[in-house]
């Protein structure tokens, strides 16, 4: 497997230059960021197959071996996630028109689609720590820019939030990683994982401690999550909103996954992170039940949602990151449904208050796709959310944790009545909001094929939860394996070519 990582890594960026510089009209590039994304698609899916081997594709940029040069490494876990983030781009560029959304919005807001895709792939295959992080930025500047393309007042707000909370996040990186690159002299995940065991404890300590909270900010875990999350989604465009409340917080979450076996058992972080997941998926869920703007009460689910898996996650034993990795690719199908589902109930009603909102307003093929991704995310059988979650109680119980399992239940209760609430007051008819006479103008079921598509992945998810099951469980021993990561990434490396210093010498 050579070429099919290169394709997802360069292509998005090439289509994002020709959309800028071309100089296309809406319909020319409404086509061909369809077409890109099909494209995409299609190689992700072939690219999972390829993938489902013990084996990892390595490549080393310009033939720099590692851990001195930049490494791009693919495994089944970094080919899931981009099977499932150019799903969910193609999602958003059907759902995002110029009949709904206007022609200039689209137009502007496909470019930097494609170069968030960019940042996301990039952030999947890299395989050092700090080159995750860069791939991070590229995604967050580009999320500052996509904010503004409402041009409202709240989206200035929302932009300042969420560009001072990130800033704060990159400090606690750069001194971290700065600390770790000191103590275990490499970057390189492979390398820092058998390092990091005969590095100074404090050090290291307190390296992975400030590494941990910049990937939690960005993960949206509690008590970061409120102070930028919520107020920054909701100001997006309806389907750029969902493609980042599916991706953005996911990509923490897999930061973390990436580096949880290196940096939280040798340091004890494992057991506060575990109850930190646990407290986030409660209050979340708690303030989520609050709201009454449609889409802050989703983005609120976010923070709750992240929880699980951070919980999971934390336990870095094979169940707990096999159940962070499905429940992760789960919630990232069925959260950016709902928001397309949102999005879609908001322009109907003319208002993004569920008070305000009327049931009659809506159709029965949206009210259908809701109800598919409001009971996947509750948790009810036999939908992908409840293998989501039964996983990430067994894995919880598995190790004794009965507080933060209690927690995580008590949430899971509050999910379903907050997706109640939503169909109350947007689907269901009540005697203070009958039927009108007039219920107006059909609307093409067409319109909402994106969302079929995705809710369609969602539902197959679930019946085929035995096959995800065990590919998530060998992507999890995959991940677990540092040993296998070091014989494969660093030693090819170092046969392939001696370092810089050495091929000094040999020039001179």
């Amino acid at each position: 497997m050579t070429v099919e990582p290169l394709i997802l890594f360069l292509l998005p960026l090439l289509t994002a230059m020709l959309l800028w510089l071309g100089g296309l009209d809406y319909r020319k590039a409404r086509a061909v960021s369809l077409i890109v994304a099909g494209i995409m698609t299609v190689v992700a899916a072939w690219m999972i197959v390829l993938a489902d081997t013990n084996h990892r594709w390595v490549h080393f940029v310009g033939e720099w071996p590692a851990p001195f040069g930049i490494t791009w490494v693919v495994d089944r876990l970094s080919a899931l996630f981009a099977f499932i983030q150019a799903v969910l781009l193609l999602g958003a560029m059907g759902m995002l028109r110029a009949d709904t959304h206007g022609e200039t919005v689209s137009v502007r807001s496909y470019p930097l689609m494609f170069v968030l895709s960019f940042g996301l792939m990039g952030a999947s295959f890299t395989g050092d720590i700090f080159n995750l992080f860069v791939m991070f930025e590229i995604v967050l500047i580009t999320s500052y820019a996509l904010i503004q393309i409402p041009g409202t007042q709240r989206s200035l707000k929302a932009g300042f939030a969420n560009v001072v909370i990130n800033v704060i996040a990159a400090a606690f990186f750069f001194v971290g990683v700065g600390i770790l690159y000191g103590a275990c002299g490499s970057v390189n995940m492979a390398d820092l994982a058998v390092r990091v065991n005969t590095a100074d404890p404090a050090l290291v300590l307190a390296g992975s401690s400030m590494v941990v909270v910049a990937f939690a900010i960005k993960a949206g875990v509690v008590p970061f999550a409120v102070f930028w999350l919520p107020s920054t989604y909701p100001t997006f465009t309806g389907p750029v909103a969902a493609f980042f409340g599916g991706m953005l917080t996911k990509l923490g979450v897999y930061a973390l996954i990436r580096t949880a076996p290196i940096l939280l058992v040798p340091t004890g972080l494992d057991r506060i992170l575990l109850w930190a997941g646990a407290a986030a998926a409660l209050v979340g869920v708690l303030m989520a039940f609050a709201q009454y703007e449609l889409r802050r009460l989703l983005s609120f689910h976010i923070v709750s949602q992240v929880g699980y898996m951070v919980a999971a996650l934390s336990l870095s034993t094979s169940a707990g990151i096999a159940a962070a990795i499905f429940f992760a690719l789960h919630n990232i199908l069925v959260k950016s449904s709902l928001y397309f589902a949102a999005d879609e109930l908001e322009r109907f009603n003319g208002s993004r208050d569920l008070r305000r909102m009327n049931w009659y307003r809506s159709d029965r093929v949206l009210a259908l796709l809701f109800c598919i991704a409001a009971f996947s995310i509750a948790g009810v059988p036999p939908l992908s959310g409840f293998f989501g979650k039964l996983s990430v109680f067994q894995a919880v119980y598995a190790e004794g944790a009965i507080g933060p399992l209690a927690l995580l239940v008590i949430a899971s209760f509050f999910t379903l009545a907050s997706m109640v609430k939503i169909w109350n007051f947007a689907f269901q008819e009540t005697p203070e909001n009958p039927r009108p006479d007039d219920t107006g103008e059909l609307r093409p079921a067409a319109r909402l094929l994106p969302l079929g598509l995705i809710a369609a992945v969602s539902v197959a998810m679930g019946i085929g939860a035995g096959w995800m099951g065990r590919y998530t469980r060998a992507a999890s021993i995959q991940v677990l394996d540092t040993g296998g990561a070091s014989r494969e990434v660093i030693l090819p490396g170092a046969e392939q070519r001696p370092p810089p210093k050495a091929r000094l010498l040999e020039h001179h």
